[in-house]
């Protein structure tokens, strides 16, 4: 079977407005989400400490937030098209039982949780990946496998299949078949 790696944050949920409010606090000249143009933009911002700290309280609260409308259709579509699912986060391993909850209770399907700070471990078994991470996709490209992301600020001045919507993605996956 075909395994497919499969991002959370701003994939199947929508981050950037949450990470962005929580940034604030501890930051107020933050600007929006929609100038966010670089993938590492809040360097100049806020303290890597500081961001990983405020991502770990969101992971941890995973629950409270609600998937992309069309994420449980996507990922059901990845089924019918014979793909293993491999959801994969840049999260804390601790994350793991809030992130299970979370895809159970909004019905999301996947074969796979993995964890990590380095989803290129899974490249090597893996036909595809989607993520919003220019990182990733830059690195899926120089790995040889299928990327796609949804189309964000920091990720479209990229050179990588990004598009506006989940549906759009699966169709797209579906030409790479």
């Amino acid at each position: 079977m075909k395994k497919i790696i499969v991002d959370i944050d701003n994939t199947l949920w929508h981050l950037a407005p949450v990470l962005y409010e929580r940034m604030r606090e501890v930051s107020p000249g933050l600007p929006p989400a929609a100038e966010w143009r670089q993938w590492d933009f809040w360097r100049s911002f806020i303290k890597p400490k500081a961001i990983y700290a405020i991502l770990d309280a969101i992971h941890m609260e995973q629950e409270r937030f609600r998937p992309f409308d069309d994420a449980g259709e996507f990922l059901s579509r990845l089924k019918e098209m014979g793909f293993s699912i491999i959801v994969a986060s840049h999260r804390r391993q601790d994350a793991l039982d809030p992130t299970a909850r979370w895809l159970q209770k909004n019905a999301l399907v996947y074969d796979e949780i993995h964890l990590s700070y380095d989803k290129t471990v899974l490249f090597n078994d893996c036909w595809g990946v989607v993520d919003d991470s220019p990182e990733t996709l830059g690195k899926a490209r120089d790995a040889g496998i299928v990327r796609a992301g949804l189309r964000n600020p920091w990720n479209e001045g990229e050179d990588h299949p990004l598009f506006d919507s989940l549906k759009q993605i699966s169709e797209y996956l579906q030409t790479q078949l």
